[in-house]
């Protein structure tokens, strides 16, 4: 399992598309998205995306 996590500075509504397009980007490598965890930091918002890596 491998894990990463997306930081979105502004008010967190892009979270969601930073997201889909990383997804979009390493699709190749992802054999499976597993969970994303949402966490708020003040006015900082992040999403850690856990997956299986293709091997």
């Amino acid at each position: 399992m491998k894990h990463v996590t997306i930081v979105d500075n502004t008010d967190g509504n892009t979270l969601n598309d930073l997201i889909n397009n990383w997804i979009e980007e390493h699709e190749e490598e992802i054999l499976e998205v597993i969970d994303i965890d949402y966490q708020q930091y003040g006015s900082m918002y992040t999403a850690t995306v856990t997956y299986e890596e293709r091997k």
